[in-house]
């Protein structure tokens, strides 16, 4: 068994009474051009999306529409990914609505993976009074909008803890069924930890057999500091130049 699965199941125990979110142990597997090899590759991550959304649902009974916040310890380990695919699914097999919120100023991407061209942003909103629905752009005609933290690198990461804020979100948790955060890796910036506090849960990002057991206890530790809480972490192992290669490995 790896130090990365014992730190999961050691997180678990702590959360008395509470089912774990299952590791999603996720690995290169070529993927070919005919048509039934394509189908299989979408029912297997399906399934695995749909896994982890009913963990999810279980360690948060009480709650019918959720925030869940995505983290990975270091750049490379696949968040963004895991994210909008668990975004996709949930959409495409349950039929919620889904805000996918890429909290990542210095290197956001979820607005191009979504094909949108956002102009206005969270930041915009909060600091010239805007309609939040500016910031809110919606994927073809589907269930998905996708928002930007900032498009600004060089903006401060404060928008989450202004009071013009607080209205935002509470606007945003009303309308959508689930809202996921994409966050910036908590080794390379701080953005993130002004959230923890108002997601429902926090899920890491770890990818199995490179990340290393102190940064996931540290950075583990540093989201509970900060009043984050921590569902539990996806593993995952992917080659991220090639985010077609995600494959489930049981």
């Amino acid at each position: 068994m790896s130090k990365i699965y014992e730190a999961l199941e050691q997180a678990q125990k702590e959360r008395k009474g509470l089912e774990p979110v299952p590791h999603v142990d996720v690995g290169p597997q070529a993927i070919h051009a005919e048509e039934s090899e394509a189908y299989s590759f979408e029912l297997e991550m399906e399934e695995e999306m749909l896994h982890l959304y009913h963990s999810i649902e279980s360690l948060l009974p009480d709650r019918k529409k959720r925030a869940i916040q995505f983290i990975g310890s270091g750049e490379g380990e696949g968040t963004s990914t895991i994210v909008r695919e668990f975004a996709r699914v949930v959409i495409a097999t349950l039929g919620q609505s889904v805000l996918l919120l890429d909290g990542d100023r210095h290197n956001p991407t979820q607005h191009f993976f979504c094909n949108v061209s956002p102009d206005y942003c969270l930041d915009d909103v909060v600091e010239h009074g805007e309609n939040p629905e500016k910031a809110l752009y919606r994927v073809g005609g589907s269930n998905l909008f996708v928002s930007l933290v900032s498009h600004n690198s060089n903006s401060g990461p404060n928008v989450f803890d202004s009071s013009g804020f607080e209205g935002i979100w509470d606007m945003m948790r009303d309308r959508f069924d689930l809202i996921l955060v994409d966050s910036p890796p908590a080794t390379t910036s701080g953005d993130a930890f002004a959230m923890f506090r108002k997601a429902d849960g926090v899920v890491i990002v770890v990818e199995a057999d490179k990340t290393r057991w102190p940064v996931v206890e540290s950075v583990k530790e540093r989201i509970t500091q900060h009043g984050g809480n921590v569902l539990g972490m996806v593993l995952n192992k992917r080659k991220y130049y090639i985010p077609e290669f995600i494959y489930k490995r049981l």
